[in-house]
């Protein structure tokens, strides 16, 4: 059984040989108590690559103290942290699967192999308030690690530290302040916050790891730099929408596509800043492919959120409760299968692709020429090919039916356009973003986003009606009344003729 916590605390390098400073009267300690030292024996695990370093996580298998057992920790800052805790298992050459699982992101879906093994001495004094209750647990470490890689120098690193850490349920502000004060009573016996806070990053000092190789950034003043930046924040938020996802916690999949939007419109529309590699090339495609699931499940949440409820009071009071309930069903069922299209996306290689893609490009970017220029003369190039792109796309979403067709086949064509229409507007409008209005012409930032918004609605509205059609027919199959279903697609096709007709503005703007 798994188990996670918060860990918020502090690390100090002091001398061997050294007392630690009297913490009485620090915030509310009143007391201490001293234990018997123990010994934790612990083997850490990462990539070849060295991912989960480099993505602030560690996993390791320990043995000793009272939480044996295969631990996480995801660092948010050098104080904080969440520790997952699985079960200790008798075989310590393999990592659990439900360990692997965990940190299938992070390792970008590799292996791993032990990288470090680290023997702690700890002593352990728990910090007191008056009343007894335990505010903090300071751990007295003499510390010996062996890196595990063919490079290893044979002589392990020792050292000496003290961790500070909170009890559960302080609140961080709290726990932060008291670090504060601990710090002057450190410093008094000249000790210091330690400069590396994790044991792995100390044990790990000269290990060939690839993913710790970085680059400079791309000089200020040119496109590379823009993009760069850009792309830091999108990965960032990118993988924390993935976790939220993963962990079944609620995720904002509206925003989620958003950013899968931007890193497409990145990768995409700036094609020539990276290289003419085909691993490049899968990463755009790949971002495409994440911006279009992730699309259609932020289209089926809005449609739980929006369809079963007309656009005004009165016509709300029409729709009977029977097909209000029947249309939730029906767009939460339709957003579950969509949800359930991104996590397989989630664990599929071309997403593992554009992970390791935006990994090279924020952490060892190689800009091209092309994007050494100003964002003036590049942007010049991506309107060159993203508006009249957009153009005949939109044209496409907006052109006469085909008579030829069937009712059901017509509608669906005109479904698919206005998607891709809607699509390839709101990625130019991502990626003149990037670069902003300095280097793009507002109104034709203004003209694309406005195409954008009303495709927008248009797509909302068509797929509206497509779920109401369905489930209206099958409703009058039943034998049951189709009047609500009526007032919620009168309603729909009112918003659709009228963004049918400032989508065509929208084309002669554009």
């Amino acid at each position: 059984m798994t188990h996670t916590h918060l860990e918020i605390e502090r690390t100090y390098d002091l001398p061997e040989g050294d007392d630690l400073p009297d913490l009485i009267g620090v915030g509310s300690i009143a007391r201490t108590e001293h234990q018997e030292p123990f010994v934790l024996d612990a083997t850490y695990w990462d990539t070849e690559r060295y991912d989960l370093v480099a993505s602030r996580v560690t996993v390791r298998r320990r043995t000793g103290g009272p939480d044996a057992g295969w631990h996480i920790k995801r660092s948010s800052s050098d104080t904080v942290r969440h520790e997952q805790h699985f079960p200790l298992t008798e075989d310590a050459d393999t990592v659990p699967d439900e360990v692997l699982a965990a940190l299938f992101t992070e390792r970008r879906g590799r292996g791993l192999h032990p990288v470090v093994r680290i023997t702690t001495t700890r002593t352990v004094t728990r910090l007191l308030d008056e009343d007894d209750e335990q505010v903090a647990e300071l751990a007295d470490d003499r510390v010996v690690a062996q890196r595990l890689d063919a490079q290893a120098p044979s002589t392990p690193r020792t050292w000496r530290e003290v961790e500070v850490e909170t009890v559960g349920g302080v609140d961080e502000q709290v726990a932060h302040e008291l670090f504060a004060s601990l710090d002057g009573r450190f410093a008094a016996v000249g000790a210091a916050p330690a400069a590396v806070a994790s044991k792995l990053a100390r044990g790990l000092a000269g290990a060939p790891a690839p993913r710790l190789q970085t680059a400079d950034k791309p000089e200020k003043g040119t496109a590379a730099r823009a993009l760069t930046k850009r792309l830091r924040k999108l990965r960032t938020a990118l993988l924390g929408q993935e976790a939220r996802l993963r962990s079944g916690e609620h995720a904002d999949l509206r925003e989620t596509a958003r950013t899968a939007l931007d890193i497409a419109a990145v990768l995409g529309s700036y094609r020539p800043a990276f290289a003419g590699t085909a691993a490049a090339d899968r990463a755009a495609a790949a971002a495409d492919a994440l911006a279009a699931v992730t699309a259609r499940a932020a289209l089926a949440d809005y449609l739980v959120e929006r369809l079963p409820y007309a656009s005004s009071p009165a016509q709300d009071l029409l729709v009977d409760a029977m097909t209000r309930e029947r249309i939730l069903a029906a767009t939460r069922e339709r957003r579950a299968v969509a949800v359930a299209e991104v996590m397989a996306f989630l664990h599929g290689e071309p997403y593992l692709d554009l992970l390791d893609a935006l990994d090279d490009a924020v952490e060892r970017p190689a800009p091209t020429a092309w994007a050494l220029r100003s964002p003036k003369h590049v942007a010049q190039d991506v309107s060159a090919i993203e508006k009249p792109r957009v153009r005949e796309l939109v044209r496409s979403a907006v052109s006469d039916d085909d008579e030829s067709v069937g009712l059901i086949d017509r509608e669906a064509s005109e479904r698919a356009a206005t998607e891709e229409a809607w699509r390839a507007a709101t990625r130019a409008r991502a990626a003149m973003d990037v670069l902003g209005d300095d280097a793009f012409p507002h109104a034709l930032w203004k003209r694309i986003g406005d195409a954008a918004d009303v495709l927008t609605e248009r797509v909302r509205s068509l797929h509206a009606l497509d779920v109401l059609r369905v489930h209206s027919g099958i409703a009058e199959r039943g034998g049951e009344g189709t009047f609500g279903y009526g007032v919620l697609a009168g309603d729909r096709v009112r918003l659709a003729e009228e963004s049918y007709d400032q989508a065509v503005h929208a084309l002669n703007r554009v």
